[in-house]
């Protein structure tokens, strides 16, 4: 699988070791990091649904219809092995 520069790492983090956690200025700064990789994982996420085109850019559901192998008249399987 190769990786595109355009979609942030699922690995970032919001460090915290820099901080003392006891100050009330550095539990603001901690928040504000953790809303910074919330925001950044939520944008991600939207994008890669709108590529996969299962929300429109409105964030509404494309198509409400199941997949064949997922309709109840579908000779698909549960089994995997």
């Amino acid at each position: 699988m190769v990786a595109r520069a355009d979609i942030p790492s699922p690995l970032q983090t919001a460090p915290f070791d820099d901080l003392d956690l006891d100050r009330d200025e550095d539990r603001k700064e901690w928040e504000r990091r953790l809303m910074t990789l919330a925001s950044t994982r939520l944008a991600g996420a939207r994008a890669r649904l709108e590529r996969l085109s299962i929300i429109d850019a409105d964030g509404n559901l494309v198509s409400r219809e199941l997949p064949a192998d997922m309709l109840p008249d579908s000779d698909t399987t549960l089994e995997t092995g």
